[in-house]
């Protein structure tokens, strides 16, 4: 639809949200991945996964694939 879009998992969905992606017809679909696993780690390692992952989705939606 051209609307930039970046969708976010962990490392352990990462081949589940490629594949899907090719099934819905989006196989360029931008994805930032995040280390898995984010439930019951530290505040802080998850505020710094966080930061690293908003930098990759700006990216992803202000730049060309």
């Amino acid at each position: 639809m051209g609307i930039p879009t970046v969708t976010v998992c962990t490392d352990a969905f990462m081949s589940l949200a490629r594949e899907e992606s090719k099934n819905l017809g989006m196989p360029e679909l931008r994805i930032v991945v995040v280390k898995h696993p984010l439930g019951g780690e530290p505040k802080d390692g998850v505020l710094q996964r966080g930061q690293v992952a908003l930098e990759q989705v700006l990216h992803g939606l202000t730049h060309e694939v």
